[in-house]
């Protein structure tokens, strides 16, 4: 895993790594923390939140895509994470989903595909822009929204 600067830029080379990266957020991450997961399919936005679950003590088996779903609660790690993804809603169909409940619940809520509801997303919230390379090689750009997302974003580029 390489590091360059900006907010954060992360390079990992393999699923571990982005995993890893995941992991060190579910770690420092506190209640309401909000974590806006920004990436074409196939990027590893789910991977991502597989290692935040990991860093909040979720099972790893627990973690799988909400495409269908939409909002996958999972309420057996020290947090409750609320994994989102918004792939195939309007903005319009975001108030039937739980997605205020999930923002206000006091857990973790990890979005996939924050930009069907732009102007929604809370002003506090960490960014994560992740971009495929070849193979599992990701790059991963990290923007804090405010001080509780500046302490997750150092976290992870630790």
């Amino acid at each position: 895993m390489t590091r360059a600067a900006a907010d954060a830029v992360v390079r990992t080379r393999s699923t571990a790594e982005t995993e890893a990266l995941g992991e060190r957020i579910g770690r420092a991450a506190a209640p309401g923390d909000v974590v806006a997961l920004w990436g074409e399919l196939g990027s590893g936005k789910t991977t991502l939140v597989r290692g935040i679950a990991r860093g909040l003590g979720v099972p790893d088996r627990a973690v799988t895509s909400p495409t269908f779903v939409i909002v996958h609660e999972h309420d057996d790690g020290r947090l409750p994470l609320f994994h989102v993804d918004l792939y195939r809603l309007a903005p319009g169909d975001v108030p039937s989903t739980g997605w205020d409940e999930a923002l206000s619940s006091g857990g973790v809520t990890a979005i996939e595909w924050p930009d069907r509801v732009a102007t929604l997303l809370p002003a506090e919230r960490l960014d994560v822009h992740l971009s495929a390379g070849g193979g599992d090689e990701r790059e991963i750009k990290l923007e804090a929204a405010g001080p509780q997302a500046r302490r997750l974003l150092e976290a992870a580029a630790a």
